[in-house]
């Protein structure tokens, strides 16, 4: 069997007891190794892996949380913008049609800068 001993002076041990019979004859075999120098290798080792999987775990985060970001931002211009866009297109009419008592149907929002969205918007009202 196996296990894990503390002998005198040397500290812990892990021993390793096996059987052989060979040329007729029994013998008994003992296997000692020192904790320290099983160990050593892990404990010089640890802190690196740890820190390498930390690394690994913030990049994924990193990935994923742009991800999430770039998802959102094309859902809020595919989705949200142009239902407020319209939204407001038709409280626009709703206040043109309570002030001028008729419908229009030609208001339009253009989207644009300066004076072409002046013009767009004076060329689409409608009184």
């Amino acid at each position: 069997g196996a296990a894990e001993v503390e002998i005198g002076d040397e500290g812990v041990q892990f021993i390793k007891v096996t059987s052989l019979t060979q040329f007729g004859v029994d013998w008994i075999g003992v296997i000692s190794i020192p904790w320290e120098s099983v160990m050593k290798e892990l404990n010089d080792t640890k802190f690196r892996t740890l820190l390498l999987g930390m690394v690994i775990v913030g990049g994924i985060k990193a990935f994923l949380e742009t991800f999430r970001a770039y998802v959102q931002t094309k859902m809020v211009k595919r989705a949200v913008i142009p239902g407020m866009r319209q939204t407001l297109e038709n409280e626009l009419l709703n206040q043109l049609q309570a002030l001028t008592g008729r419908r229009s149907s030609r208001i339009s929002l253009a989207l644009g800068s300066g004076s072409d969205t002046q013009e767009d918007s004076t060329a689409n009202r409608e009184f």
